[in-house]
């Protein structure tokens, strides 16, 4: 099977640690670090499989909640931007202006 290298930096004292643990595996430190990274991965995916309906439910729940709080304004109509328009005029002619 082809294999992709993969580098990363550690400190060297991590460095030693996973020398030590690959050695008492019995297996060379790229075979640990594989092993236990992918093991890893494998649990992160069991458990994003695994509440992937109760996440989905979840967002539906906040997005609704949104909807409900934060509705979707009606648009300006070209009266009522110009008035608000004059109104942002006033405000930001109180404020010296830069270059």
């Amino acid at each position: 099977m082809a294999k992709t290298r993969m580098t990363f930096t550690i400190d060297p004292a991590d460095a030693e640690r996973l020398r030590r643990a690959a050695q008492q595996a019995g297996v060379t430190v790229s075979a640990y670090i594989e092993r236990r990274v992918l093991d890893s991965v494998e649990q992160d995916e069991a458990i994003r499989k695994t509440f992937a309906d109760a996440d989905a439910a979840t967002n539906a729940a906040y997005a609704a909640a949104d909807a409900a709080i934060w509705p979707d304004p009606e648009p300006l109509s070209s009266e009522r931007k110009a008035e608000l328009d004059a109104v942002l005029d006033r405000f930001f002619d109180k404020f010296p202006r830069s270059a």
